[in-house]
Parts: structure tokens; C-alpha cells; sequence
């Protein structure tokens, strides 16, 4: 996985109008302000192989956070809230994750597993991005239509 397609969903929101846009904008440089960049660092890794004989999609794998889990949730929360997205509920919570594979095979997750414990990966979270995706042949491609930098001070 190339790193420009890396990111931490906070909410996924299917197809929208495109007129939604600078609201959506709006909305979400509201939710930036209300918010610090913060230190985020990978912990471990997870995911799940769909192996069924007809399965259309492959497995999946990702890293989950240790330092920067709070902050992405409380981030998320706050972003569903705002754009109304109903994605997070009393029973469904957010779990920050860090996708890095599709189409993964049982192999593939054991292997990320296994090493995931030897990585010292970690970044500065300091903005939220709308972004649109555009699927292809090749895989999903994110383009950005707005980005708004975290501000509130620590």
C-alpha cells in the first residue's frame, strides 16, 4: 500500500451530493477547531480474512493505535455528531485503526501480526480531511476536497 492512501477513517460517509460539500466543510473546520493534533503511534495489528468459496472481497488488515486511540475517537465521535452520520452509537463505538492491506489472505494477517509487535511507527495527527474516493481497478484513490488543521491549543 503506497503511503498516500494511508489515513485514520473517522467517519465513512457513502455517496453524498457533491453541492454537500462546503457544508460538509464547514462542519468539519468547526470540529477542527475544537480539537489539538496529537502524537499517534501504532500498538499492534488486526483484521479479518473472508475465505468463503464466493467471497467478493478478500481479507482486510490494519494497525491498531496505542497513543492517539482517545483522540481519534473523541475526533470521530464528535465529526458524526456534527455531520449527522448516526454512525456511532451507545453500542457501536469507534475503533481507530490504520488500514494497510485488502485482499489479504490468512497468511498475509499472521505474518502482519507477528510483526507488527517489532514496529515503532508513529505520527502527528494534525488535521481532518474530507476526502472523496474513487474506486478502480487498481484500488481505492482519495482525492481531498477540504482540509481543516487542528487548533484548539493543547
Amino acid at each position: 500500500m503506497q503511503p498516500s492512501v494511508l489515513h485514520l477513517t473517522l467517519v465513512f460517509m457513502g455517496q453524498v451530493d457533491s453541492g454537500r460539500v462546503p457544508e460538509l466543510g464547514d462542519s468539519l473546520a468547526a470540529d477542527a477547531s475544537r480539537h489539538a493534533a496529537f502524537a499517534t503511534r501504532t500498538s499492534g495489528a488486526g483484521g479479518h480474512v473472508d475465505d468463503r468459496p464466493n467471497a467478493r472481497r478478500g481479507g482486510v488488515a490494519w494497525l491498531t493505535l496505542g497513543s492517539g486511540y482517545r483522540e481519534t475517537t473523541d475526533l470521530a465521535l464528535d465529526v458524526d455528531a456534527t455531520l449527522v452520520t448516526n454512525t456511532f452509537t451507545g453500542q457501536r463505538r469507534p475503533r481507530p485503526h490504520l488500514t494497510v492491506a485488502r485482499n489479504v489472505d490468512a497468511a498475509g494477517l499472521a505474518a502482519l501480526r507477528s510483526q507488527a509487535e517489532h514496529l515503532d511507527l508513529g505520527w502527528e495527527s494534525v488535521s481532518v480531511v474530507l476526502f472523496r474516493s474513487l474506486l478502480g481497478p487498481g484500488g481505492s484513490r482519495y482525492e481531498p476536497l477540504s482540509t481543516h488543521f487542528l487548533t484548539r491549543g493543547s
